[in-house]
């Protein structure tokens, strides 16, 4: 199996990339903003089997560039997914209120957790729209449903899954005409204990947060299910359905 990871540097990713080679991956490329100064690179570096690719998408120019140098690489992707997501960070912060809102902080929100992914897909179509059987997953949030939504807060991260889930789902339905083999998706992980959580974990919380390797072993368990007719969709760790 030939399996592109972006944002696999660390948390998530880095278990993501573990779990592709556990499951026997012929051909490995993992992207990350700097690659040499991650764990994952020190744990995985590059071989015949593992390529590094930088990426950043803060930075469009370098999703096309990158994209350009994993379809050299890999032709045909058998399995894409997309790890990177902001919460929090020197640009952004969970927002209480409405009041706290702020165009910039939201326009990062959305750069990170909805734009990106979607360019990487646009720039890596050539290798995903012909017919073969490929599984594209992005990791959204159960905060992106719209539905599930009942505390309120959180605009720009609720608000950026959303998108990540629609503009997911609408790429789902295009992918479909040209290769009916593909199921494109959104996952839920569920809480895991990264950087981008451990702020927000409730120490008395009943149910303590993921490891990140325990995670990555459900999702991967969930795309290795995941068949043609539920393509668009959006799921949780454990394979249910969540609503938009």
């Amino acid at each position: 199996m030939q399996i592109v990871i972006q944002g696999a540097g660390r948390g998530i990713g880095h278990a993501m990339a573990k779990q592709a080679m556990a499951a026997g991956a012929t051909q490995l490329i993992l992207t990350a903003r700097h690659p040499a100064r991650t764990a994952a690179f020190r744990d995985l570096p590059p071989s015949d089997l593992v390529h590094w690719v930088k990426m950043d998408f803060l930075d469009p120019p370098s999703i096309t560039v990158a994209a350009t140098d994993i379809i050299n690489k890999m032709p045909r992707i058998d399995r894409l997914v997309m790890v990177a997501g902001v919460l929090r960070d020197d640009v952004t912060q969970p927002e209480k209120r409405l009041a706290d809102i702020d165009p910039n902080a939201l326009h990062h929100s959305y750069q990170i957790n909805a734009i990106g992914p979607i360019l990487l897909v646009k720039s890596l179509w050539p290798a995903l729209r012909q017919p073969h059987p490929l599984v594209v997953a992005s990791l959204s949030a159960r905060v992106g449903s719209i539905a599930d939504n009942r505390l309120g807060g959180w605009y720009g991260y609720r608000a950026s899954k959303a998108a990540l889930n629609q503009l997911s789902h609408t790429a789902a339905i295009e992918l479909a005409r040209y290769n009916p083999e593909s199921c494109m998706v959104t996952l839920h992980p569920g809480t895991v204990d990264t950087d981008l959580s451990r702020p927000f974990q409730k120490k008395d919380a009943n149910t303590p947060p993921f490891s990140a390797d325990h995670s990555a072993a459900q999702l991967w368990h969930v795309m290795d299910h995941l068949r043609p007719a539920q393509t668009g969709g959006f799921f949780a760790y454990d394979g249910r359905s969540i609503p938009f």
